[in-house]
């Protein structure tokens, strides 16, 4: 995972698998840095991510609320077509912004 802030905006590239397993951790380090810069825009880029299961979908939509009370906005970045997918189906995508670079 790296992350850059840049006037307003926090970007996290993820690049590994979203399970169960990764999600505790994961949680914990961009909860710290969305808090530390408290961003306008916050950006999950998952290109690199292959595989994301349901407890991705909890990690997402915890972050879309932690950014909500902040004000912010939150982009979702070049998700693969089968975690679009899953974001469309879980009904997260209405809240948050998917966009491909």
């Amino acid at each position: 995972m790296k992350y850059k802030y840049n006037e307003g905006s926090l970007k996290i590239d993820l690049d590994e698998e979203i399970d169960m397993k990764s999600c505790k951790t994961l949680r914990c380090v961009i909860d710290g840095y969305i808090m530390r810069y408290q961003p306008k825009e916050f950006v999950m880029d998952l290109s690199k991510v292959s595989f994301m299961d349901s407890s991705g979908i909890g990690l997402i939509i915890g972050r879309y609320n932690l950014v909500k009370l902040l004000n912010s906005t939150m982009v979702v970045l070049n998700p693969s077509n089968n975690i679009k997918r899953v974001l469309e189906l879980s009904k997260i995508s209405r809240n948050i912004i998917m966009r491909s670079e």
